[in-house]
């Protein structure tokens, strides 16, 4: 007797370089196809990892106004427009109040963005398609569009981030999250700073970490070309993630201004893309610091693993962080690490053991940075902690399916 399978859809947003994205394609590489018939929503069918979607995978972008998943406080108003207004003028009256409330009131822009970005998702058309089951992989405008817009016996969301910061609209949040059957949080501590936020959750949450197959990781490593100033004889700092405030490149501008007056020979390497005004006020700051050449922005590529393989230290300069997969994968290739100690950060490099986690500003990055360019050891002794650990997860599957 052939088995009917189970109908599950995956909501994301696009498929550019980020770390939602990279998580998604490990944990859907590990599903058995065999047991399910899987649809992925997108906003845009857009990014360099729209060629890794497995096959098996059945692509929809939505109908119309998908641009309001990218809406940010630098577009705001561009892509309100240009998603709305544009195409009815009459949108500007049910915009125009969280402005003047804004304004007027002096309320908090990330409560009064968090529901006017809900309540403009109400234009979008939902699917009209029954699934067993709907997960949220891409966070919490996902889940906003799952709740109120898919139809399915049972909604997952999956939580990537730091819930208590920046501070978030709880009432919001709590009245969604409460019409999810599961929350799945990324490391023990994202799922503590939730349940310690909302403690009503509590019985909703579960940890799922995110998937890592070393195989996979090792064999791209091998296959990428690495960086692209291949005589260059001093020290190679990389990082990996959007050029945006949370990830602390202002930091980086700062730590490396201070090795350069230190007379240490270091560049370090960018591999992300962000929001252009950020961008060009990084450019503008390591200009003003007097390090533009001692920075190579490399852009993005859907195979970042050749170029953490030929690094010398790979750094996480980030305010704050859910359990970010780049530092985890990196792990895997037995590189130096430094992170800035945000939320995840002794969870993830087991409490300085794997790593070093440093002061979150620009010269604790230095101090760290130093400390690990000057003395060899110290890089020797975390990858020789790494080399005897296996970090594959790929059993983490089995949580999944044990909720379903």
């Amino acid at each position: 007797m052939i088995m009917e399978k189970i109908k599950i859809l995956f909501i994301g947003i696009t498929m550019r370089c980020g770390g939602s994205e990279k998580s998604f394609l490990s944990f859907v590489n590990c599903l058995d196809f065999d047991r399910f018939e899987v649809d992925l929503v997108l906003a845009k069918k857009d990014g360099l990892f729209m060629s890794q979607i497995p096959k098996q995978i059945n692509v929809i972008e939505m109908e119309k106004f998908g641009e309001h998943f990218l809406l940010s406080n630098k577009n705001a108003v561009s892509c309100l427009f240009n998603t709305f207004i544009k195409k009815n003028p009459l949108y500007a009256f049910e915009i125009l109040p969280y402005f003047l409330k804004a304004v007027l009131f002096r309320k908090n822009w990330s409560d009064i963005g968090g529901r006017m970005w809900v309540h403009m998702m109400q234009k979008i058309p939902a699917l009209q398609k029954h699934y067993d089951i709907a997960v949220s992989y891409w966070g919490d405008r996902t889940m906003f569009y799952m709740i109120d817009k898919v139809l399915a016996d049972k909604k997952i969301t999956w939580l990537h981030f730091d819930y208590a910061h920046p501070k978030r609209d709880n009432q919001l949040y709590l009245k969604y999250f409460s019409q999810c059957d599961s929350i799945i949080n990324v490391s023990t501590t994202v799922d503590s700073a939730l349940k310690g936020e909302l403690p009503q959750l509590s019985d909703k949450c579960l940890v799922i970490e995110n998937i890592n197959n070393p195989l996979f990781i090792n064999q791209l490593a091998d296959a990428g070309e690495g960086f692209p100033d291949k005589d260059y004889k001093g020290k190679r700092i990389l990082t990996v993630g959007r050029i945006a405030e949370q990830k602390g490149y202002d930091f980086a501008a700062e730590a490396m201004r201070l090795l350069k007056k230190d007379g240490i020979d270091a560049k370090w390497y960018i591999l992300g893309d962000g929001d252009k005004d950020y961008k060009d006020y990084i450019t503008s700051l390591i200009q003003e610091k007097d390090v533009a050449d001692r920075f190579v922005f490399l852009g993005t590529t859907p195979n970042p693993y050749s170029y953490m393989k030929a690094c010398d230290i790979y750094a996480q300069p980030s305010r704050f962080e859910g359990k970010p997969i780049a530092v985890e994968e990196v792990k895997i290739l037995r590189k130096p690490i430094l992170v800035c100690n945000y939320l995840s950060a002794n969870e993830q490099l087991c409490g300085g053991k794997y790593g070093m986690v440093c002061d979150m500003n620009g010269e604790g990055v230095y101090k760290g940075l130093k400390e690990m360019i000057e003395n060899p050891s110290v890089c020797e002794k975390y990858t020789a902690e790494l080399s005897a650990h296996d970090f594959s997860n790929t059993f983490e599957i089995e949580k999944f399916y044990n909720i379903i």
